[in-house]
């Protein structure tokens, strides 16, 4: 079965790219323009990880990470950002299950890096 991933980012092209890269290699994926539209998906639908910008109007990817942590904590983050990487890759240090990501970064090492943090359990489909 194919995991499902639930991309977040404010930036409609990135979003989107991100979406198409993950979709192209087997997983099933899910699109929010923003926090709070990623919360409501997340009461309805189970993922079995979220990819997060940080920097976003409204809640943060921080805040949101925050936030399903109390909820679901099983579910691992990457916390994506062009941003200085000091502060969120300290909070992804001590956050469980929570992964920084400095933009720019290559396609074939992000999709690594999907793959180790969904572990050995999930798989794509049709690769």
């Amino acid at each position: 079965m194919a995991a499902t991933i639930l991309v977040v980012d404010d930036d409609d092209p990135v979003r989107v790219m991100l979406a198409r890269l993950l979709r192209t290699h087997g997983f099933t994926v899910l699109q929010a323009a923003h926090a709070a539209e990623a919360r409501a998906i997340l009461e309805r639908e189970q993922v079995d990880l979220v990819v997060s910008d940080i920097v976003m109007p409204g809640e943060s990817g921080i805040e949101l990470r925050r936030a399903v942590l109390e909820q679901r904590p099983e579910v691992p983050f990457i916390l994506i950002s062009g941003y200085s990487a000091e502060g969120p890759a300290e909070f992804a240090a001590r956050t469980p299950r929570t992964i920084f990501v400095q933009k720019p970064f290559a396609a074939d090492q992000f999709l690594r890096l999907v793959e180790a943090t969904l572990g050995t359990g999930h798989q794509r489909s049709g690769g």
